[in-house]
């Protein structure tokens, strides 16, 4: 919300939408249909953590 005093005893409320500067490439286009992509293919994968010693062993290596 914004307030803003107009004048001694008139003030302005409006609601606002704030994006924090660390969060606006996510409402890029790019990377926003990306996460659309990336939502719909999570929704289809059943999860799983069978990899999950084989990838941190990978990363270890560097």
């Amino acid at each position: 919300m914004l307030v803003e005093e107009q004048a001694t005893g008139v003030w302005l409320i409006r609601t606002a939408t704030v994006i924090p500067d660390n969060e606006r490439w996510l409402h890029q286009p790019e990377a926003a249909a990306d996460l659309v992509r990336a939502t719909a293919w999570s929704m289809q994968q059943a999860a799983s953590d069978a990899q999950t010693d084989t990838i941190l062993a990978t990363l270890a290596q560097g």
